[in-house]
Protein backbone atom coordinates (compact mmCIF):
# COMPACT_ATOMS: atom_id res chain seq x y z
CA UNK A 1 0.00 0.00 0.00
CA UNK A 2 1.15 3.82 -0.61
CA UNK A 3 1.78 5.30 2.61
CA UNK A 4 1.61 9.34 2.75
CA UNK A 5 5.28 10.84 2.93
CA UNK A 6 4.08 14.23 4.20
CA UNK A 7 5.38 15.69 7.19
CA UNK A 8 2.93 15.89 10.33
CA UNK A 9 4.60 17.53 13.43
CA UNK A 10 7.39 20.47 13.46
CA UNK A 11 11.04 19.67 13.95
CA UNK A 12 11.83 22.13 16.23
CA UNK A 13 9.10 20.99 18.88
CA UNK A 14 10.80 18.77 21.55
CA UNK A 15 7.75 17.41 22.66
CA UNK A 16 7.28 13.93 21.55
CA UNK A 17 4.17 12.74 23.12
CA UNK A 18 1.93 15.34 21.41
CA UNK A 19 -0.93 13.85 19.32
CA UNK A 20 0.54 14.77 16.28
CA UNK A 21 4.22 13.61 17.08
CA UNK A 22 2.22 10.00 18.28
CA UNK A 23 0.32 10.14 14.61
CA UNK A 24 3.63 11.55 12.99
CA UNK A 25 5.53 8.29 14.03
CA UNK A 26 3.23 5.99 13.42
CA UNK A 27 2.89 7.19 9.86
CA UNK A 28 6.61 6.61 9.80
CA UNK A 29 6.32 2.87 11.09
CA UNK A 30 3.90 1.83 8.51
CA UNK A 31 5.87 3.53 5.97
CA UNK A 32 9.20 1.63 6.67
CA UNK A 33 7.24 -1.33 7.20
CA UNK A 34 5.28 -0.46 3.49
CA UNK A 35 8.81 -0.16 2.13
CA UNK A 36 10.35 -3.51 3.66
CA UNK A 37 7.24 -5.76 2.41
CA UNK A 38 7.70 -4.42 -0.92
CA UNK A 39 11.14 -4.78 -1.24
CA UNK A 40 10.75 -7.97 -0.15
CA UNK A 41 7.84 -8.96 -2.91
CA UNK A 42 10.23 -7.07 -5.59
CA UNK A 43 13.38 -8.89 -4.53
CA UNK A 44 11.04 -12.47 -5.27
CA UNK A 45 9.76 -11.25 -8.05
CA UNK A 46 12.55 -10.52 -10.24
CA UNK A 47 14.01 -14.18 -8.76
CA UNK A 48 10.31 -15.95 -10.25
CA UNK A 49 10.95 -14.14 -13.43
CA UNK A 50 13.64 -15.78 -13.90
CA UNK A 51 12.37 -19.36 -13.47
CA UNK A 52 9.20 -18.27 -15.00
CA UNK A 53 7.18 -17.26 -12.51
CA UNK A 54 6.11 -20.54 -11.41
CA UNK A 55 8.39 -20.88 -8.10
CA UNK A 56 8.10 -17.37 -6.31
CA UNK A 57 7.32 -17.76 -2.32
CA UNK A 58 5.76 -14.48 -0.55
CA UNK A 59 5.61 -15.92 2.07
CA UNK A 60 7.58 -12.99 4.36
CA UNK A 61 6.10 -10.36 2.11
CA UNK A 62 2.45 -10.97 4.17
CA UNK A 63 0.40 -9.68 1.50
CA UNK A 64 -3.23 -10.22 1.21
CA UNK A 65 -4.81 -8.96 -1.85
CA UNK A 66 -8.22 -6.60 -2.05
CA UNK A 67 -8.86 -6.84 -5.24
CA UNK A 68 -12.87 -8.11 -6.13
CA UNK A 69 -12.92 -9.07 -9.43
CA UNK A 70 -13.49 -12.20 -10.72
CA UNK A 71 -11.94 -11.76 -14.23
CA UNK A 72 -8.50 -10.33 -14.61
CA UNK A 73 -5.69 -10.50 -17.10
CA UNK A 74 -2.52 -12.26 -16.46
CA UNK A 75 0.22 -9.84 -16.52
CA UNK A 76 3.63 -11.32 -15.74
CA UNK A 77 4.83 -9.29 -12.94
CA UNK A 78 8.18 -7.22 -13.47
CA UNK A 79 7.95 -5.28 -9.91
CA UNK A 80 5.52 -5.91 -6.53
CA UNK A 81 1.83 -5.56 -6.71
CA UNK A 82 0.11 -3.27 -4.46
CA UNK A 83 -3.07 -5.11 -2.81
CA UNK A 84 -5.70 -3.95 -4.82
CA UNK A 85 -4.05 -6.00 -7.88
CA UNK A 86 -4.45 -8.82 -6.28
CA UNK A 87 -7.56 -10.87 -5.39
CA UNK A 88 -8.19 -12.67 -1.75
CA UNK A 89 -8.51 -16.42 -1.56
CA UNK A 90 -12.43 -15.72 -1.05
CA UNK A 91 -12.73 -13.88 -4.15
CA UNK A 92 -10.62 -16.63 -6.02
CA UNK A 93 -12.97 -19.25 -5.05
CA UNK A 94 -15.90 -17.47 -6.86
CA UNK A 95 -13.66 -16.79 -9.72
CA UNK A 96 -12.79 -19.94 -10.24
CA UNK A 97 -16.46 -21.18 -10.17
CA UNK A 98 -17.15 -18.30 -12.61
CA UNK A 99 -13.97 -19.72 -15.01
CA UNK A 100 -15.24 -23.09 -14.73
CA UNK A 101 -18.64 -22.57 -15.87
CA UNK A 102 -17.99 -20.21 -18.74
CA UNK A 103 -15.22 -23.25 -19.66
CA UNK A 104 -18.28 -25.32 -20.03
CA UNK A 105 -20.28 -23.29 -21.88
CA UNK A 106 -17.89 -21.90 -23.80
CA UNK A 107 -14.40 -23.86 -24.38
CA UNK A 108 -12.56 -20.95 -25.22
CA UNK A 109 -9.10 -22.20 -23.86
CA UNK A 110 -7.62 -18.68 -24.35
CA UNK A 111 -9.35 -16.82 -22.39
CA UNK A 112 -9.75 -20.18 -19.56
CA UNK A 113 -5.98 -20.09 -19.51
CA UNK A 114 -5.03 -16.51 -19.19
CA UNK A 115 -8.01 -16.52 -16.19
CA UNK A 116 -6.53 -19.36 -14.69
CA UNK A 117 -2.83 -18.32 -14.93
CA UNK A 118 -4.10 -15.02 -13.50
CA UNK A 119 -5.48 -16.73 -10.25
CA UNK A 120 -2.59 -19.01 -10.27
CA UNK A 121 -0.02 -15.62 -9.94
CA UNK A 122 -2.10 -14.81 -7.11
CA UNK A 123 -2.19 -17.36 -5.43
CA UNK A 124 1.28 -17.17 -5.83
CA UNK A 125 1.89 -13.77 -4.73
CA UNK A 126 0.07 -14.37 -1.15
CA UNK A 127 1.71 -17.68 -0.81
CA UNK A 128 -1.39 -19.66 -0.61
CA UNK A 129 -0.69 -23.46 -0.80
CA UNK A 130 -3.86 -24.84 1.05
CA UNK A 131 -6.60 -27.47 -0.96
CA UNK A 132 -8.07 -24.76 -2.72
CA UNK A 133 -4.67 -24.45 -4.56
CA UNK A 134 -4.56 -27.72 -5.31
CA UNK A 135 -7.61 -27.81 -6.70
CA UNK A 136 -6.91 -24.64 -9.00
CA UNK A 137 -3.78 -26.18 -10.24
CA UNK A 138 -5.45 -29.74 -10.83
CA UNK A 139 -8.38 -28.04 -12.89
CA UNK A 140 -5.95 -26.26 -14.91
CA UNK A 141 -3.57 -29.42 -15.96
CA UNK A 142 -6.70 -31.47 -16.80
CA UNK A 143 -7.82 -28.56 -19.16
CA UNK A 144 -4.42 -27.97 -20.49
CA UNK A 145 -4.02 -31.60 -20.82
CA UNK A 146 -7.83 -31.99 -22.85
CA UNK A 147 -6.27 -29.04 -25.61
CA UNK A 148 -2.79 -30.73 -25.60
CA UNK A 149 -0.69 -27.51 -24.41
CA UNK A 150 1.93 -29.37 -22.68
CA UNK A 151 3.53 -26.56 -21.61
CA UNK A 152 1.06 -24.97 -19.04
CA UNK A 153 0.23 -28.54 -18.16
CA UNK A 154 4.01 -29.37 -17.60
CA UNK A 155 3.54 -25.54 -15.09
CA UNK A 156 1.17 -27.45 -12.78
CA UNK A 157 2.49 -30.70 -12.76
CA UNK A 158 5.65 -28.85 -11.43
CA UNK A 159 3.70 -26.95 -8.81
CA UNK A 160 1.64 -29.75 -7.98
CA UNK A 161 4.47 -31.79 -7.11
CA UNK A 162 4.94 -29.06 -3.92
CA UNK A 163 1.28 -28.70 -3.54
CA UNK A 164 0.97 -31.99 -2.17
CA UNK A 165 3.85 -32.41 -0.39
CA UNK A 166 2.38 -29.73 2.48
CA UNK A 167 -1.47 -31.22 2.11
CA UNK A 168 -3.67 -34.15 1.62
CA UNK A 169 -6.03 -32.80 -0.45
CA UNK A 170 -6.16 -33.35 -4.19
CA UNK A 171 -5.62 -36.38 -6.79
CA UNK A 172 -1.52 -37.08 -6.53
CA UNK A 173 -1.97 -40.65 -7.35
CA UNK A 174 -3.78 -39.53 -10.78
CA UNK A 175 -1.21 -36.67 -11.43
CA UNK A 176 1.98 -39.10 -10.57
CA UNK A 177 0.27 -41.18 -12.89
CA UNK A 178 0.45 -38.10 -15.78
CA UNK A 179 4.06 -37.92 -14.36
CA UNK A 180 5.16 -40.90 -15.89
CA UNK A 181 3.38 -40.57 -19.28
CA UNK A 182 4.87 -37.11 -19.74
CA UNK A 183 8.11 -38.46 -19.22
CA UNK A 184 7.34 -40.46 -21.97
CA UNK A 185 6.24 -37.83 -23.84
CA UNK A 186 9.60 -35.91 -23.64
CA UNK A 187 11.47 -39.27 -23.96
CA UNK A 188 13.14 -39.29 -20.34
CA UNK A 189 13.22 -42.61 -19.25
CA UNK A 190 15.85 -41.67 -16.51
CA UNK A 191 13.90 -39.69 -14.46
CA UNK A 192 11.06 -42.19 -15.25
CA UNK A 193 12.72 -44.58 -13.70
CA UNK A 194 14.37 -42.92 -10.46
CA UNK A 195 10.64 -41.92 -10.39
CA UNK A 196 9.39 -45.03 -10.45
CA UNK A 197 12.07 -46.91 -8.36
CA UNK A 198 11.19 -44.41 -5.78
CA UNK A 199 7.61 -45.18 -5.33
CA UNK A 200 6.29 -46.85 -2.54
CA UNK A 201 4.25 -50.28 -2.65
CA UNK A 202 0.94 -48.62 -1.39
CA UNK A 203 1.66 -45.64 -4.64
CA UNK A 204 2.55 -49.21 -7.10
CA UNK A 205 -0.56 -50.55 -6.71
CA UNK A 206 -2.68 -47.57 -7.18
CA UNK A 207 -4.43 -48.04 -10.16
CA UNK A 208 -3.94 -44.97 -12.33
CA UNK A 209 0.02 -45.62 -11.38
CA UNK A 210 -0.18 -49.13 -12.28
CA UNK A 211 -1.37 -48.60 -15.51
CA UNK A 212 1.03 -45.53 -16.09
CA UNK A 213 4.10 -48.01 -14.73
CA UNK A 214 2.63 -50.11 -17.50
CA UNK A 215 2.63 -47.89 -20.66
CA UNK A 216 5.69 -46.84 -19.57
CA UNK A 217 7.37 -50.77 -19.43
CA UNK A 218 5.87 -51.12 -23.04
CA UNK A 219 7.02 -48.21 -24.49
CA UNK A 220 10.96 -48.56 -22.99
CA UNK A 221 10.79 -52.39 -24.44
CA UNK A 222 9.57 -51.20 -27.63
CA UNK A 223 6.61 -53.29 -27.09
CA UNK A 224 4.25 -51.51 -29.30
CA UNK A 225 1.16 -54.40 -29.29
CA UNK A 226 0.98 -53.66 -25.60
CA UNK A 227 1.85 -50.34 -25.76
CA UNK A 228 -1.17 -49.13 -28.37
CA UNK A 229 -3.54 -51.28 -26.58
CA UNK A 230 -2.98 -49.60 -23.12
CA UNK A 231 -3.44 -46.70 -24.79
CA UNK A 232 -6.67 -47.51 -25.26
CA UNK A 233 -7.94 -48.25 -22.18
CA UNK A 234 -6.35 -44.91 -20.98
CA UNK A 235 -8.26 -44.20 -17.63
CA UNK A 236 -9.17 -40.87 -16.49
CA UNK A 237 -7.20 -37.71 -18.70
CA UNK A 238 -4.68 -40.33 -19.61
CA UNK A 239 -5.36 -40.67 -23.14
CA UNK A 240 -5.44 -37.06 -23.72
CA UNK A 241 -2.02 -36.80 -22.15
CA UNK A 242 -0.67 -39.48 -24.17
CA UNK A 243 -2.41 -38.16 -27.76
CA UNK A 244 0.57 -35.73 -27.66
CA UNK A 245 2.63 -38.32 -28.80
CA UNK A 246 0.59 -41.37 -29.75
CA UNK A 247 0.91 -40.65 -33.21
CA UNK A 248 5.27 -40.51 -33.04
CA UNK A 249 5.06 -43.88 -31.18
CA UNK A 250 2.69 -44.89 -34.11
CA UNK A 251 5.26 -44.07 -36.88
CA UNK A 252 7.87 -45.76 -34.79
CA UNK A 253 6.50 -48.69 -34.82
CA UNK A 254 5.06 -48.50 -38.54
CA UNK A 255 8.64 -48.38 -39.40
CA UNK A 256 9.47 -51.81 -37.34
CA UNK A 257 6.37 -53.31 -38.90
CA UNK A 258 7.10 -52.87 -42.60
CA UNK A 259 10.88 -54.32 -41.91
CA UNK A 260 9.46 -57.77 -39.65
CA UNK A 261 6.61 -58.09 -42.08
CA UNK A 262 8.41 -58.51 -45.05
CA UNK A 263 7.09 -58.81 -48.05
CA UNK A 264 3.31 -57.99 -47.31
CA UNK A 265 1.17 -57.32 -44.38
CA UNK A 266 -2.72 -56.61 -44.17
CA UNK A 267 -4.15 -53.62 -43.13
CA UNK A 268 -6.38 -54.91 -40.77
CA UNK A 269 -3.37 -56.49 -38.95
CA UNK A 270 -1.49 -53.03 -38.92
CA UNK A 271 -4.66 -51.83 -37.21
CA UNK A 272 -4.83 -53.93 -34.24
CA UNK A 273 -1.08 -53.45 -33.64
CA UNK A 274 -1.28 -49.54 -33.63
CA UNK A 275 -5.05 -49.31 -31.63
CA UNK A 276 -6.60 -48.14 -35.07
CA UNK A 277 -10.68 -48.84 -34.42
CA UNK A 278 -11.51 -50.00 -37.98
CA UNK A 279 -9.36 -50.25 -41.21
CA UNK A 280 -11.11 -47.08 -43.00
CA UNK A 281 -8.84 -44.92 -39.86
CA UNK A 282 -5.79 -46.60 -40.52
CA UNK A 283 -6.02 -46.24 -44.82
CA UNK A 284 -6.09 -42.14 -43.43
CA UNK A 285 -2.77 -42.91 -41.28
CA UNK A 286 -0.87 -45.17 -43.67
CA UNK A 287 -1.74 -42.77 -46.94
CA UNK A 288 -0.06 -40.20 -44.71
CA UNK A 289 3.24 -42.18 -44.92
CA UNK A 290 3.03 -42.84 -48.49
CA UNK A 291 2.25 -46.12 -47.87
CA UNK A 292 2.66 -48.65 -51.28
CA UNK A 293 -0.34 -51.36 -51.11
CA UNK A 294 -0.28 -55.10 -53.24
CA UNK A 295 -3.91 -54.04 -54.75
CA UNK A 296 -5.80 -51.87 -55.65
CA UNK A 297 -8.44 -52.37 -53.01
CA UNK A 298 -5.56 -51.12 -50.61
CA UNK A 299 -6.13 -54.31 -48.21
CA UNK A 300 -2.46 -55.08 -48.10
CA UNK A 301 0.46 -53.31 -47.79
CA UNK A 302 3.68 -53.63 -49.56
CA UNK A 303 6.37 -53.80 -47.31
CA UNK A 304 9.11 -53.99 -49.40
CA UNK A 305 8.24 -50.70 -51.57
CA UNK A 306 6.76 -48.64 -48.55
CA UNK A 307 9.38 -46.23 -47.24
CA UNK A 308 9.20 -45.21 -43.70
CA UNK A 309 10.57 -41.81 -43.95
CA UNK A 310 10.78 -39.96 -40.04
CA UNK A 311 12.87 -36.62 -40.86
Amino acid sequence: AVVSTQSTGDIGNNSFDTAEKKEGRATRFKKENAISVSDTINTMMQSANKRGGEDVHFSDGHLVGTMTSLEKPYLRLTCAPSPDQVRPEPILVKSLSHIMTKWKKEQNYHFVCEQLKSVRQDLTIQNIKNSFAVKVYECHARIAMEKMDTTEYNQCQTRLMDLYACNDSGNPNEFLCYRILYYIYINNTSDALKLIASLSKKQKQNDDVAFAIKVFKSWSEGNYCQFFKLYLVAPKMSGYLMDAYVQRERNLAMKKLVKAYKPSVSVEKVAGLLGYPDSQTTLVYLDELSTVYTNADRTNIDCKKTVIDLS
